[in-house]
């Protein structure tokens, strides 16, 4: 599910320059898809702002999301993994997977395979390594 979902929504970049940045990366295909708007963008940096860093669910990994009416067209997923890991409050990470999610029930199965993937010490450590989105693409 995960390999689908994530096709041609998988970034690679060397570095960021801080988290603000590394989120609003990372959502680029989903605003280039159509998925969300610029207002779920700007609603998940504020959300960060507002209650801190509890986007970060592992020193790995960061899942920056906000709520269905905050701009949210279609449920997607997308990924930008960082080489040089980026700081997300006290946490240094590389892999931001943004949640879009169009209703409170539409995400459950992806939430199921990302969880599943987020338990996955090996997977986690494959992708950071990874050079390329086909690689990723294999690993899930």
């Amino acid at each position: 599910m995960l390999k689908t979902i994530l096709k041609d929504r998988i970034q690679i970049l060397p570095s960021v320059e801080n988290w603000e940045k590394a989120i609003e990366l990372a959502s680029q295909p989903l605003l280039n898809s159509g998925s969300i708007k610029d207002s779920y963008l700007d609603a998940m940096i504020a959300k960060v702002k507002e209650l801190g860093f509890y986007i970060v669910l592992s020193d790995d990994v960061a899942m920056p999301h906000s709520r269905p009416e905050d701009g949210v067209n279609k449920t997607d997923l997308a990924l930008l993994k960082v080489d040089t890991p980026v700081e997300f409050g006290d946490t240094k990470l590389q892999l931001i997977f943004v949640l879009a999610a169009k209703n409170n029930d539409e995400h459950i199965d992806m939430l199921t395979n990302l969880m599943a993937l987020f338990n996955d010490d090996e997977k986690i450590e494959k992708i950071k390594i990874a050079t390329s989105e086909n690689e990723i693409l294999n690993i899930l």
